[in-house]
């Protein structure tokens, strides 16, 4: 498991890269184009807010990962091992409930929303092709940045509990699992 989750690790964040390097990119354009030849990229802010919006729901499991997501953790730190481990179990099966479902509404909103083409895309290519410009993508892809973001960051939930019921079955504690992992998030 540990090979997938480096693998699954390093290709998301070449992805982040490559989705801030754009989004960078982008706007340095957008600035030089409305400051320099005092005209702007109509595309440029639609763009960029899709650009964000999805970084944001895949950097989110790097961000549970540190623990850099809110979470009470005071009472656990104040439990002995097995009802500190019982209650991170049970809270990790809660949020792991949690991104389901938001995964599921998720989907069912950006098909019900997202049927519509990208407008800014739609402009450009016919713009650029005429009447025989191909069909932007729907707004769907969007929207869909939302469950895709749940469902990995459930999985990801789903290891640390699998983590913590090992942790409970050979004795350690969730202060143990914290002192072997960096970061925020015990695993």
């Amino acid at each position: 498991m540990t090979s997938v989750h480096h693998i699954f690790r390093t290709g998301l964040k070449t992805l982040l890269v490559v989705l801030m390097a754009t989004l960078l990119t982008v706007m340095t354009a957008q600035v030089i184009m409305r400051y320099g030849f005092n005209s702007s990229l109509l595309w440029s802010e639609e763009l960029c807010r899709y650009l964000l919006i999805w970084a944001s729901f895949l950097a989110m499991i790097f961000a549970y990962e540190r623990g850099e997501i809110a979470a009470l953790s005071i009472l656990a730190d104040a439990l002995p091992r097995v009802p500190a481990l019982f209650l991170a179990v049970v809270g990790g099966m809660l949020s792991a409930a949690m991104c389901a479902a938001l995964a599921y509404y998720g989907y069912i909103y950006a098909q019900l929303a997202g049927s519509q083409p990208i407008p800014a895309l739609s402009f450009i290519l016919e713009d650029l092709f005429g009447a025989a410009a191909p069909a932007a993508p729907s707004v769907f892809w969007v929207y869909f940045a939302l469950p895709l973001g749940m469902v990995l960051l459930g999985l990801r939930i789903i290891v640390d509990i699998v983590h913590y019921l090992r942790a409970w079955a050979d004795g350690r504690s969730l202060q143990d699992l914290a002192a072997s992992h960096e970061g925020g998030s015990p695993l």
